[in-house]
C-alpha cells in the first residue's frame, strides 16, 4: 500500500441552521486517505458520516454551511475551488455511490442516458464511444444483456442491479477516490456480499482509494484498512482495523464492538450501549458521550478530551488516556 496522501482532512466544521438552533453535524473532522486505501466511518445513525462525505464534495443540503477547516486532495484545498474546476473534480477524479440508487438516479431519463453523461463531459468521447463504453462497464460489472440494459428505465431494475449500474457510473472516468455513502444498506444479504466483492476488486484493478460510510462492523471488518469512528458529529477514535478491532480504546467504540452479535455464540441478551445520543443542538464544551459511559469522570462532564495517540496511527479522544500515553 502506498504511503503517500490523496486526502486529507483538516478541522472540518459543516453545521446547520435549523429552528431550533445550531447543529454541529460535522464538528472539527480530521483524518486522511492514502493511495489505495480503504478508509471506512463508522458510528450511529446522526453522527455526521454522510454529511462529513458531502462536505468533501460540497453536496450539503441548501441550509448547511461548511465554517471552516481545509480539504486538500492530491496536494490542493478543493473548499476553495471554483464551481468549474469543483464541476471537473466530481465524477473525474473523486466519485460518490449513493445509499439509495432508486431516489439517485433520474426516473425519466434511461440508465444509458445517465451512464453517458459523465464519459461525455469529462472523458470528452462521443455519443456513440459513451454508449460503447458504458455498455462494456456494465458488462464488466456481471449484469447480462447490456445493450438491453442501456434501453431500460430506473423503476425497471432491481434495486441489487441499480447498486451496480451506480457502481459503473462511479468506475467510469477511473477516479482517484471513490465514496461509497452506506452502499448496501438497501439491499438483501446475497447481493450485500456482491457489492463489497465489486467494490474490492475495483479497488484492486483500478488502484483506487475508498472511502466507505457505514454503520455495520461486519462491512468495516471485511473492506477496511484504517477505520475513523465518529459520535455526536466528533471523531472520537481512529487506527488501522486491525488494531482498533483487537484494543478498541473509547468506551463508544468497545459499546460498538460488544454490541455486534457474533454468530455461534448464543446469548440472553444482546449487548447495547445505556442511554440515547444528545441533541446536537446547544452541546457544552464536555465529552459528548459522558452521559452514557461506564467509565465517565467528573472532567468528561465539564472539559473537551484532546486526540491522544496510543500507538503512531492509533488516535483517541478519551481522558482515560489523556496522560502515559505509549507509543507501541
Amino acid at each position: 500500500m502506498s504511503s503517500n496522501v490523496l486526502l486529507e482532512i483538516n478541522q472540518l466544521q459543516t453545521h446547520f441552521e435549523t429552528e431550533s438552533g445550531t447543529v454541529k453535524a460535522v464538528n472539527n473532522v480530521s483524518f486522511g486517505i492514502r493511495e489505495g486505501e480503504t478508509v471506512c466511518i463508522v458510528g450511529e445513525s446522526g453522527c455526521g458520516k454522510s454529511i462529513t462525505a458531502l462536505s468533501l464534495m460540497q453536496l450539503i443540503p441548501e441550509n448547511g454551511k461548511i465554517e471552516g477547516g481545509e480539504v486538500f486532495f492530491e496536494g490542493k484545498n478543493i473548499l476553495k475551488l471554483n464551481k468549474k474546476d469543483l464541476r471537473r473534480l466530481r465524477g473525474n477524479d473523486i466519485s460518490i455511490i449513493f445509499q439509495e440508487p432508486m431516489t439517485s438516479l433520474n426516473p425519466v431519463f434511461t440508465i444509458g442516458e445517465q451512464m453517458i453523461e459523465p464519459l461525455q463531459e469529462h472523458l470528452l468521447l462521443s455519443k456513440k464511444d459513451a454508449y460503447k463504453k458504458a455498455s462494456e462497464l456494465i458488462t464488466m460489472l456481471g449484469i447480462p444483456n447490456a445493450e438491453k440494459i442501456i434501453s431500460m428505465y430506473p423503476h425497471e431494475l432491481s434495486g441489487g442491479m441499480l447498486q451496480r449500474i451506480m457502481i459503473a457510473i462511479a468506475i467510469s472516468c477511473n477516479p482517484k477516490l471513490i465514496i461509497a455513502d452506506e452502499p448496501t444498506t438497501a439491499l438483501d444479504v446475497t447481493i450485500q456480499a456482491q457489492i463489497l466483492d465489486l467494490l474490492r476488486d475495483i479497488k484492486k484493478d483500478l488502484k483506487t482509494s475508498i472511502l466507505l460510510i457505514t454503520h455495520d462492523l461486519g462491512v468495516v471488518a471485511e473492506m477496511a484498512d484504517y477505520v475513523v469512528v465518529m459520535y455526536a458529529g466528533k471523531v472520537v477514535e481512529q487506527g488501522p482495523v486491525l488494531k482498533l478491532f483487537a484494543e478498541p480504546k473509547h468506551p463508544y467504540t468497545q459499546g460498538l464492538l460488544k454490541a455486534k452479535p457474533v454468530i455461534g455464540e448464543r446469548k440472553d441478551k444482546l449487548y447495547t450501549i445505556a442511554g440515547q445520543v444528545p441533541n446536537l443542538v446547544g452541546l457544552k464544551d464536555s465529552c459528548y458521550f459522558a452521559d452514557r459511559c461506564e467509565h465517565a469522570m467528573d472532567i468528561c462532564r465539564s472539559i473537551q478530551p484532546n486526540y491522544t495517540k496510543t500507538s503512531k496511527q492509533h488516535d483517541v479522544a478519551c481522558w482515560l488516556y489523556e496522560e502515559g500515553a505509549v507509543y507501541e
